[in-house]
């Protein structure tokens, strides 16, 4: 890994005085100025204003986090009231006490120099998104640590900015969720959406229906104690908390505990595998409601934020159509369909949160009408949005849009607040870039591809091929409606120790899309700024970066992982769905092999890959030997695996990846060799290696050996030289 670094170091060469600061999310307005502030033992933090006891801790906390970046040992790093400067250091000026809502001011203004630092906000919600900020901005030199000089002013582009973590699948322990919130609030974003119940658990302790985890939790769930640390601890760093208890469907969890709310009697277990599943809760029984307004009024109580999310998302309806008793109600009560039907549930459930004063979130399905392919694009064509959903729905409803970009054109389209979640959804390991260019302005959508099964297939391609003409497809006053976006990390194929590598880095780029102007799509310099931030994260305790060395001394069961650890580099764990196609995993598999050390993104390869595109347009000699060297120890770590792997049966997955990286790294080096010898390689490239590249390029172990693709094409570049 060293060697590579210093190969990459060698292409890469980044302006010291780049004019985009090293800072995500960007501001909204930046000027950066020639004059730095210095850092040094007599540092200090004043706080004026009408503050609260949140942003005196959150200061302390910053104060805290430059002794640790600087080793610099200051008097103290509490801050308090009467803390005050008597020299150079940071002063907070805040108007008022702010109010963790939808809609809060978060804005703030910076100004370094080398005299001072002023940071300024209507309140401490804004001053804590500053000091969010001024963190990154720490830089060193040759004189010691300094805040880099600069004027911003900033605010969010949208209101709600979130990330769902989901309980039931793989259970994720409470200093699991504390690091996730800290790093959440090291990239401004503002909601936790805690996801609590599903097929496999309940997550929670219920003092009502102690059944619930009792029974339905295998022991792992937060109490009522716990639940209220994590709000106040998010509380603490501007982040709202949002409850999701999954109805109708995704119930098994509640109908094993109390079998009674079942629609269909019959024998019930929590689910060990992962799916959409067809137990549902019966809506045409008063007992349900009366369970559903126990639970959720207790729920409501722990979560103080004024929303409250339903789910009400892939109820099959099968288990209503199999009772006599539903369909009666059903046709009693003139419903014509289970998704009429989940509306009359919806606004039951709806009524029962409103007595506790929330507001309810619901996925897509709570809004969307079942509609023929043919006469849904048809409404499209024509302008009738009013056809795509099902009447009834109230309009105070937010609106998840997952499955597509129909949903969240229908939400705007018909008065209702939305949230997009499409193309956001990092359990698919997927590139930061997907996810960089994705925007809840359907406009400003750069680029929008079917992710996943799930997706509407009426008109996506229509939205696209709009969006493509620079077609505005709603008005400034429907574009208001969209509160914002949320990054989904449903938790089947993670554990503990690996949530982070899925989450992070990729999830800052998310954060600056829906914080820093629409304007924004430098992938590049994303990546740059990335890969920055990913390193600051691990002072809070972030994991992604560390695991995978703990992790490979487990399977090696040795110190000396570096062979396999560069291997590792070059692996990417497949993406979308396609490890859910063998349907072997559960809730009790092993998340410890090679695909699960292996993370989304790499660095490496994206460094490798554009050593290779550099070295294929220069063809400069001292390119292709950094190439030639960098394929040779590809084949010593190769080989080097490979006599590991006939003694650990656990590092079988790593058998083929290793053997291909061999043999394409010796295909690249011998032509390089012929290219440096001077003669032609128009022959070069035969069956037999178009061949091998193919096999190479393929999924092993649910992993693609991510650069194959790049060396084929540094090769053909000396081919058609």
């Amino acid at each position: 890994m060293k060697y590579l670094i210093f190969l990459v170091s060698l292409f890469f060469v980044v302006p010291v005085q780049s004019q985009i600061p090293d800072l995500m999310p960007l501001p909204a307005k930046y000027t950066l100025k020639n004059k730095d502030f210095s850092i040094n033992t007599s540092f200090k933090i004043e706080i004026q204003g009408d503050a609260n006891e949140r942003v005196y801790k959150e200061a302390s906390r910053f104060f805290q986090r430059v002794a640790e970046r600087t080793g610099l040992f200051f008097k103290t790093w509490m801050v308090d009231e009467g803390s005050k400067l008597s020299g150079r250091g940071l002063l907070i000026k805040i108007k008022t006490k702010g109010n963790l809502a939808l809609g809060m001011d978060e804005s703030y203004s910076l100004q370094i120099d080398q005299a001072q630092i002023l940071l300024t906000a209507n309140n401490d919600i804004g001053a804590i998104r500053g000091l969010a900020t001024l963190i990154q901005l720490i830089g060193a030199g040759q004189e010691g640590y300094f805040f880099k000089g600069i004027a911003i002013e900033d605010e969010p582009r949208f209101t709600w900015r979130g990330l769902l973590v989901s309980q039931p699948y793989h259970f994720m322990p409470m200093d699991v969720i504390k690091r996730t919130i800290d790093a959440m609030a090291a990239v401004k974003m503002n909601v936790l959406h805690f996801y609590i119940s599903d097929d496999q658990g309940y997550r929670i302790e219920s003092k009502v229906y102690p059944r619930l985890h009792q029974l339905a939790s295998d022991g792992m769930y937060f109490s009522h104690e716990q639940v209220r640390e994590m709000v106040q601890y998010a509380d603490q760093r501007g982040i709202r908390v949002v409850p999701e208890i999954d109805v109708p469907g995704h119930s098994t969890a509640m109908i094993y505990a109390y079998p009674h709310l079942a629609s269909v009697a019959r024998d019930y277990a929590l689910q060990d595998h992962w799916g959409v599943f067809d137990p549902t809760l019966d809506p045409t029984k008063a007992s349900t409601y009366t369970f559903l307004d126990s639970l959720l009024t207790e729920v409501a109580s722990l979560f103080p934020d004024q929303y409250f999310h339903i789910g009400g998302d892939e109820n099959t309806g099968k288990d209503w159509q199999k009772n006599q008793s539903i369909r009666s109600f059903m046709q009693s009560n003139n419903l014509k369909t289970t998704l009429a039907l989940q509306n009359y549930f919806n606004r039951k459930v709806q009524a029962i949160l409103q007595k506790s004063g929330k507001i309810t979130v619901g996925w897509d399905e709570v809004l969307m009408k079942e509609v023929a392919p043919a006469s849904a694009k048809k409404y499209f064509q024509d302008g009738r949005y009013d056809q795509l959903i099902e009447t009834n729905v109230p309009k105070d409803m937010v609106i998840q849009s997952w499955r597509g970009m129909e949903a969240l054109l229908s939400s705007a389209k018909n008065g209702y607040k939305s949230i997009l979640s499409k193309g956001f959804y990092i359990d698919l390991v997927q590139p930061a870039s997907y996810h960089y260019l994705t925007d809840p302005i359907p406009f400003r959508n750069d680029i929008i591809i079917p992710d996943s099964e799930a997706n509407f297939d009426r008109f996506e391609s229509d939205i696209i091929k709009k969006i493509q003409q620079g077609e505005k497809l709603l008005s400034a006053e429907e574009e208001k409606l969209i509160l914002g976006g949320e990054a989904t990390m449903w938790t089947e194929h993670v554990s503990a120790e690996t949530f982070d590598s899925r989450v992070w880095p990729r999830t800052a780029a998310i954060a600056e899309r829906l914080w820093s102007p629409a304007e924004l799509r430098n992938v590049d310099d994303m990546y740059r700024r990335m890969d920055i931030v990913s390193i600051q994260l691990e002072s809070l305790g972030l994991t992604h970066i560390k695991n995978k060395e703990m992790m490979l001394r487990r399977l090696m069961g040795t110190n000396d992982v570096t062979a396999l650890s560069n291997l590792v580099q070059y692996l990417e764990p497949v993406q979308g769905y396609k490890r859910n196609r063998a349907n072997n995993f559960t809730r009790f598999s092993p998340y410890t092999l090679m695909v699960d050390i292996a993370v989304p993104d790499q660095k490496a390869v994206r460094s490798v890959t554009a050593l290779f595109a550099n070295a294929g347009v220069t063809k400069e000699i001292e390119k292709l030997n950094q190439v030639e060297s960098l394929l040779q120890q590809w084949i010593v770590d190769a080989r080097k695996v490979q006599l590991d792997i006939d003694q650990k049966p656990a590092l079988k997955d790593f058998l083929v990846p290793t053997i291909y990286l061999e043999k394409i790294a010796a295909v690249g080096i011998n032509a390089i060799g012929i290219y440096k010898s001077g003669s032609k390689l128009e022959k070069f490239w035969d069956e037999e290696k178009e061949e091998l590249f193919k096999k190479a390029v393929k999924e092993n172990g649910y992993c693609e050996l991510k650069v194959v693709t790049p060396l084929k094409n540094f090769i053909m570049s000396l081919v058609r030289q």
